[in-house]
């Protein structure tokens, strides 16, 4: 559904292109008989209607003609989709997994370097793990001074 603002600037528009047709007149005619329909619809009918030579009124645009044919007959942009496996979801012109695949092997994936080795870490739980454990008494436990 065209709203006012929209109304007003393809009334702007066939004005435009057919200034014999004043622009509150389309306005008029287009809020009272075509406000219910797609903007985009609107705007290829009434330029269409308004180009051809044999339009005498915008009224025409009420007749069941080629111009809304037109509306129906174009298709969304469409491009090839990557042929590659994982990659479909990208245009074939300009895969970015296909780039990002092109990467070298340094900036694609990064390795993570651990500060301290495996050999350190089993060292410390060694050391912490081999320190004798005494069982604490009541008052110890009572005190909170446990350790």
């Amino acid at each position: 559904m065209a709203s006012k603002t929209e109304l007003e600037r393809l009334a702007a528009a066939t004005y435009a292109l057919r200034p014999d047709w004043p622009i509150r007149s389309v306005l008029t005619y287009l809020e009272r008989e075509h406000s219910a329909r797609a903007y985009r619809d609107l705007a290829v009918a009434l330029a269409y209607i308004a180009t051809d030579p044999t339009t005498v009124t915008p009224k025409r645009l009420g007749e069941a003609g080629p111009w809304w044919r037109v509306t129906h007959d174009v298709d969304p942009i469409r491009f090839e989709r990557c042929p590659k496996p994982g990659h479909t979801s990208y245009p074939a012109h300009n895969c970015g997994a296909c780039r990002v695949d092109a990467l070298e092997p340094s900036v694609q994936q990064t390795e993570r370097v651990p500060g301290v080795s495996a050999e350190r870490v089993q060292a410390i739980l060694d050391a912490a793990f081999d320190e004798p454990r005494r069982t604490p008494d009541a008052a110890e436990l009572a005190s909170g001074d446990s350790r």
